[in-house]
């Protein structure tokens, strides 16, 4: 019975293990889409859209406003981790970062979504 436990909590380590070198993996190659000007431009736009269609299967009542919403206050909780991974030399400052993050207010308590 341990032995089978050992054996299924090591295969489910390396499929956790094997999910975030593929993200990585994916998250890398994003990037280097984007730096390329037109194909960068074209591949962004690929992206996103199918970042939304995916959004739309879990949220079929939601609209385009409403996935820029959610999306601007996850963007909100981790800009200071994508911060840290930039260069020093080319780090935007959070508190200019957040000023261009748009805000949006919440039907049912009409605040925005940081909770102002």
């Amino acid at each position: 019975m341990t032995a089978s436990a050992a054996a299924t909590a090591i295969a489910h380590r390396k499929a956790i293990a094997a999910a975030v070198v593929r993200t990585k993996a994916k998250a890398r190659l994003r990037r280097a889409l984007v730096i390329l000007p037109i194909a960068g431009i074209a591949a962004a736009a690929a992206f996103e859209r199918q970042d939304y269609l995916e959004w739309k299967e879990d949220n079929p009542e939601g609209d385009l406003e409403q996935y820029g919403c959610e999306l601007s206050a996850v963007s909100t909780e981790v800009i200071d981790e994508v911060l840290q991974d930039l260069p020093e030399a080319v780090r935007p400052s959070k508190g200019w970062l957040l000023s261009r993050v748009p805000s949006c207010e919440t039907q049912a308590t009409g605040q925005d979504l940081a909770g102002n």
